[in-house]
């Protein structure tokens, strides 16, 4: 009932999305967008208050700088630009500045929660409509910004590079759905409904750890509960005609440098400390719930060592770098130690691959050579 299906296309100025969703409850009260969102609905006025689809997109690679979106059959949107990835559900985000100190860091938006200025409404064009099994959505993203609103290469310095009419070939991407068979503000109707939804909805995936909500991905965000994880996300190849599928050199470097990316945030607000010997920690605080996993490290530690050649440097003395909260404590921008991981690789195609991720969650793989990747590297 709940299957959904998605296509993705380009041009020299959108990305078109289509998605066909599978929804027995085709329904929903949120109307508007950002700035002009309603709802009668207490609980909330933003499309994932009601059945929803959702796009994210990382068009550089860096957990930087990515695009939220959600949409519900409504037509109701809401798209924010954010700087660092975001917390939430247990998901260590990067920390941001508090509205009374200095300006908004890490969220852009129109939506008044977030007070900021940043929107693709309304060079952004959507479109919703009724199916047989459910739901249809149709986007087109700009690209670009301009005076009108914003686009998907908004960014940092230089973003323009990764616009794929010059070249770009990997963006990352992912789509997820919220579900909410029902809405109720006493929750002490959680206990019986939710359990009587799972019983005569045999084919909504998933557990309920959210009092009736559920929602699911294209792509798994390996082990995090929550979207706001872009290395998680899936590859999506900027085709250009009729090419053939090319796996990205890059991916053992970035699946690697975030993997200890999760180990050493876990690490640091456990101990207070980074560490400089993974294979001390990796048991410990290399875990599912984190999105790390164990294996991935050790063998990349180990087994593979002269592929990746990886080098760590930790200071825990300095002060200067993003301060995460040790059990619990508040967490700042700045105020904490600091490790630096880098990889470099030399594949059999010739490709060299180069990666550094740090504290502040900012990945910055490159790499030389056209080659696809190859299955050298066994444990992909």
């Amino acid at each position: 009932e709940y299957a959904s299906r998605v296509k993705v296309r380009w041009d020299a100025d959108f990305l078109y999305v289509g998605a066909e969703l599978g929804e027995p409850f085709v329904t929903g009260v949120v109307t508007g967008h950002n700035p002009t969102l309603s709802s009668p609905n207490p609980i909330g006025d933003v499309p994932y208050y009601d059945n929803d689809f959702e796009v994210f997109v990382d068009v550089s690679g860096t957990n930087y700088y990515y695009k939220e979106f959600e949409m519900n059959y409504l037509n109701a949107t809401y798209d924010v630009l954010w700087r660092a990835a975001d917390t939430g559900l247990g998901s260590t985000g990067v920390p941001c500045c508090d509205d009374n100190s200095c300006s908004r860091w890490c969220q852009n938006s129109t939506y008044p929660l977030f007070k900021g200025t940043w929107s693709m409404y309304p060079r952004m064009r959507t479109a919703t409509g009724r199916s047989k099994t459910g739901w249809v959505a149709e986007i087109a993203f700009p690209l670009r910004g301009d005076a009108a609103g914003g686009g998907l290469l908004d960014g940092g310095a230089n973003w323009e590079q990764f616009d794929p009419n010059k070249g770009a070939k990997y963006w990352m991407m992912d789509f997820s759905r919220a579900e909410h068979p029902f809405f109720t503000s006493n929750s002490s109707n959680f206990g019986v409904l939710c359990p009587l939804v799972q019983k005569t909805q045999p084919t909504l995936l998933g557990q309920d750890q959210w009092s009736c909500y559920w929602e699911w991905a294209w792509q798994s965000v390996g082990g995090h509960r929550y979207m706001h994880n872009p290395n998680t996300w899936g590859y999506v190849q900027m085709a250009s005609g009729k090419e053939t599928v090319c796996r990205d050199v890059q991916w053992p470097a970035r699946h690697l440098l975030s993997q200890i990316y999760q180990l050493q945030i876990a690490q640091v607000q456990a101990e207070g400390s980074y560490t400089a010997d993974l294979l001390s920690s990796v048991q410990s605080h290399c875990t599912l719930a984190n999105g790390c996993n164990a294996t991935t490290v050790m063998q990349a530690v180990t087994t593979y060592s002269t592929l990746f050649n990886l080098q760590l440097t930790v200071n825990n003395n300095d002060t200067s770098c993003v301060l995460y909260g040790v059990k619990g404590s508040g967490s700042a921008p700045t105020g904490g130690p600091c490790f630096r991981a880098s990889v470099s690789m030399v594949l059999d195609s010739g490709d060299r691959v180069q990666g550094v991720i740090d504290e502040s969650r900012y990945l910055n793989v490159t790499s030389s050579g056209t080659g696809c990747l190859d299955d050298q590297v066994s444990w992909l």
